[in-house]
């Protein structure tokens, strides 16, 4: 090339590079602020953190300013904030997002069997979709600081591995899925930090209502974060790859990536679990590339449970990918002292191939007996293996290290999707095509000795049919379709009218339909023939048509060619059916929406009375209203005139039990107990008025002038006496109950007020009170009895106020639960056992080790004491808002602790 040449070609090409510096998208890229410019600090920096407003605020306006990134708010948190996600791509493919959001539903087989023309589109003009979801544990902070380099990284960079990342996928992020909670962290920790209280525990959930459990509602959708995080995921993007991170604790790995462990689940496309490990350990190498030390897989975390957010994909046939790095102090940093990979310590290295790191979320503060300025002890799993081939040894570890983490497992993620576009495409086409060949067979499951074609949820025969309603809102929540029988039909030599519910399994979510309503199984694990059953790691069961109450038949044939099938749109209302003359109602009383409408009726002060069950009947309800009272406090249903009383007792509000709106005090410790959170929650969805109590409010005394019941949530007996005990806690949140907080509540008792509790807080009512009753479980070893969460069933005695409305025959959630033996007792003490384990078959689903110890033993115990009552729930009737059949025993509890007679009361 002559010099005119060359010069003519530096033109060429300095021209061009112009034209790039002067494209509209270059130079307002050039407007965004670096972060640390924008925040003042460097992020990560210690004892630094961003608000989640500002957080919202600083996105915004990269999206204002990028053609890459776009920000909406899906909806409102529960405290109000806005719940928002981003859409960051290439400048073309977001003009386009429309069309590549269409491209990902047709994947999904939404609208349909993609055609061979769609299918090869798909595959050639399609985007990785990515999910990545961050922080729904408050104080595993760093994800919603990262959030803030990646995006601000992906707006800028214009470096050949950014653009790749950019052209192949489409990355869909939630900076928080807990803004509320973020928020709590931060204000809480700001407000310390400099103290010796920095970092130290708060004294309530980090969100508004379930704390730590927020990721174990991600298939009962009760919060309004669950529903906004399943519409995104299966109304709206249908994400390929789902990635949520998390913080552990701080004294082992530094970090967890797929694969978890075993055993797993046989209603997951194996595919899954082999393009999990693919993408975790592509984290992995990434982190190892980098020097990074304390990198672990197969640990801890099971294959099995529908948990851990991300982890329900599987079921979605979405890639799911948990991270889990070692905390710090909120921002603070932590200072281990460092192991001596010379001389590990004994009893040091993983136990039966498993490594004991700490429950996600564990992390976030300091351990309790070590003030922040003091070391932690150094790590004692230092032994190398293929799973964790450069143990940390310990040394100071930043909140900078977390998000350092973090961007690499991100980026790293990007990047393989980026690379494995099309692979990922095609894994993912052929898993739904899979997915749904295999349920036309009826062989969904790999290992199912029974074939199943789909659910049928009949619509006589239930005992309550609203939670049949409930059922089929959450099916749809997750992305199932139900639909509905136009006219009768015949399945398996059983004939079902039109209007029953039907699931078939041949759709691409027909393994999370099948997950959710079958009974679950938990495989045996045995690291060595001889060696023990291994526990799980979290909940074995989460058949939520057994917590619901619901009767679900499976279909062992293929449904009939001939079947009248309409899809279910929008939930159907909840039904009521009820008598009326003139300004009396009855209704009959047999699940939770009843009593919701009991209670509107109670709040407005209409006369409301209950009689008792007639036989195998469910009691009635008699009410005395004017019709806008009775109006309002059935808005929302779908009310039907039919005659649902007694002969004897049409109408006649004189009869039974006459109900008063309880007064009821709610517990509510400095501990931070997420079933005191649930509890709240429950009760106000089925508007039972109460007043939150504290430390000072008990002790404080004459309780029973305000309350007819106090209901002490599940905790264990010396955390409600002595509370917060660490010496880095607020000071006016430190301490529990107290031996003074105990006796008022001994008086309440003694002057005839009503003392609920449930779980672990029945031992302080059994060890200090002279009850009649003995308390079993706390008598076993783990290795005697165990059950991290498995539903049982139940058997309800009907006729007990507590159990009215209940079905005799029902399910519960046990969960290491408190169990009872009844003993001597006094002859003023009245002794009922409300609900009990059968004699046989307690395990309904899920995992139990000893079930022979609860054969026959007392579940819920009811003990008149002259005036007062106390009630002791061994099971969790509430428990995570789940357990629908079990909610009247809860509700019942409260009714009764102001119940008077109807025959004497006037209105």
């Amino acid at each position: 090339m002559n010099s005119f040449a060359r010069f003519g070609s530096v033109l060429r090409a300095l021209s061009l590079a112009m034209l790039v510096l002067m494209a509209p998208g270059f130079l307002r890229a050039q407007q965004i602020p670096v972060p640390e410019d924008y925040f003042g600090f460097k992020i990560g920096a210690d004892k630094k953190l961003v608000r989640y407003d500002k957080i919202v605020e600083y996105l915004t306006k990269i999206a204002s300013l990028s053609d890459r990134v776009r920000i909406h708010t899906l909806g409102q948190t529960t405290n109000g904030n806005p719940f928002v996600m981003l859409e960051v791509s290439s400048a073309a493919n977001i003009k386009n997002l429309d069309h590549y959001k269409d491209l990902e539903r047709k994947l999904y087989f939404q609208g349909g069997t993609p055609t061979d023309a769609e299918r090869d589109e798909i595959f050639r003009d399609g985007k990785a979709v990515v999910l990545i979801t961050n922080n729904i544990h408050s104080t595993e902070i760093g994800a919603s600081q990262m959030v803030i380099e990646a995006v601000y990284r992906l707006a800028t960079d214009n470096s050949p591995e950014i653009q790749k990342i950019l052209d192949n996928d489409i990355l869909v992020l939630v900076p928080s899925l807990n803004p509320d909670g973020q928020i709590m962290v931060t204000d809480w920790y700001n407000k310390y930090v400099g103290t010796p209280q920095e970092g130290g525990p708060m004294p309530y959930i980090y969100h508004p209502y379930v704390g730590h459990d927020n990721n174990r509602d991600m298939f009962n959708f009760s919060q309004k974060e669950s529903q906004l995080t399943a519409k995104l995921l299966w109304h709206n993007w249908f994400p390929s790859v789902w990635l949520d991170e998390h913080q552990q604790g701080t004294n082992g790995p530094r970090i967890f990536t797929m694969p978890a462990t075993d055993p797993i689940n046989p209603n997951v496309d194996p595919l899954i679990y082999r393009l999990n490990t693919i993408y975790g350990q592509a984290q992995a190498a990434a982190l190892e590339a980098e020097g990074k030390e304390g990198i672990i897989f197969n640990a801890t975390y099971t294959n099995f449970w529908e948990g851990a957010m991300a982890w329900a994909g599987w079921w979605h046939n979405e890639v799911g990918l948990l991270t889990e790095v070692a905390s710090a102090r909120i921002a603070t940093p932590i200072e281990q002292e460092k192991a001596d990979p010379n001389k590990p310590p004994a009893g040091s290295g993983p136990q039966n191939g498993r490594t004991g790191l700490p429950e996600p979320g564990a992390g976030g503060g300091f351990p309790q007996d070590k003030g922040p300025d003091k070391p932690i002890p150094p790590p004692t799993d230092i032994t190398s293996r293929t799973e964790y081939p450069r143990p940390w040894l310990g040394g100071t570890w930043h909140l900078r290290d977390i998000v350092d983490y973090e961007l690499t497992a991100t980026f790293a993620l990007l990047e393989a999707a980026a690379d494995r576009r099309e692979t990922l495409l095609h894994n993912i086409y052929d898993i739904n095509r899979n997915t749904i060949d295999l349920a036309k067979k009826g062989e969904l499951g790999f290992g199912d000795k029974e074939k199943s074609f789909a659910a049928i949820i009949p619509i006589n025969g239930q005992h309550d049919a609203n939670e049949v309603i409930e059922l089929v809102d959450r099916m749809t929540m997750g992305g199932v379709q139900v639909s509905r029988a136009t006219k009768e039909f015949k399945q398996d030599n059983e004939t079902y009218p039109a209007g029953t519910y039907v699931i078939a399994f041949d759709q691409v979510f027909g393994r999370y339909a099948k997950d959710m309503l079958e009974k679950q199984t938990y495989p045996e694990v045995r690291r060595a023939p001889n060696a023990p059953a291994e526990a799980p790691y979290d909940v074995s069961a989460w058949s939520i048509g057994m917590q619901f109450g619901v009767k679900t038949v499976f279909a062992k044939t293929a449904l009939p060619g001939d079947i009248a099938l309409e899809p279910v749109g929008a939930t159907p209302k909840f039904v009521l059916a009820a008598e009326n003359k003139g300004d009396a109602w009855s209704f009959v009383y047999n699940g939770p929406e009843s009593a919701l409408v009991v209670n509107r009726l109670l709040k407005a002060g209409a006369k409301v009375t209950m009689e008792k069950p007639h036989g195998s009947e469910p009691p009635v309800v008699h009410v005395t209203a004017k019709a806008d009272v009775w109006n309002h406090a059935v808005s929302g249903f779908e009310v039907t005139s039919k005659p649902v009383v007694f002969a004897t007792s049409a109408h006649n509000t004189d009869t039974g039990t006459l109900l008063r709106a309880p007064r009821l005090g709610l517990y509510q410790s400095w501990t931070a107990d997420a079933d005191e959170g649930w509890t709240r929650w429950v009760l106000e969805h089925y508007e039972f008025p109460y007043k939150t109590l504290h430390n000072a409010d008990i002790q404080a005394g004459t309780l029973h002038d305000s309350f007819d019941a106090i209901l002490l949530p599940d905790q264990a007996e010396k955390s409600l006496l002595e509370g917060q005990t660490s010496e880095f806690a607020v000071k006016e949140y430190r301490g529990g109950l107290g031996e003074k907080g105990w006796q008022a509540l001994v008086d309440f008792v003694n002057q005839g007020g009503t003392l609920i509790s449930m779980g672990d807080a029945c031992n302080l009512l059994i060890d200090k009170l002279p009850l009649p009753v003995k308390e079993l479980k706390h008598t076993l070893t783990r290795d005697q009895q165990f059950a991290p969460g498995t539903i049982v069933n139940l058997q309800v005695d009907t006729s007990h106020p507590i159990g009215y409305g209940v079905a005799p025959e029902t399910y519960g959630f046990y969960i290491n639960s408190p169990f009872f033996a009844l003993t001597e007792g006094f002859s003023s003490q009245k002794v009922s056992v409300v609900a009990r384990y059968p004699n046989a078959g307690v395990n309904a689903s899920g995992w139990l080790r000893g079930e022979d110890y609860l054969l026959g033993r007392a579940a819920v115990v009811a003990i008149q004491i002259n005036p007062g009552r106390i009630v002791l729930f061994g099971i969790r009737p509430q428990h995570r808002a789940q357990t629908h059949a079990t909610f009247p025993l809860l509700f019942n509890a409260i009714y009764w602790s102001a119940e008077t007679d109807g025959a004497s009361s006037q209105p």
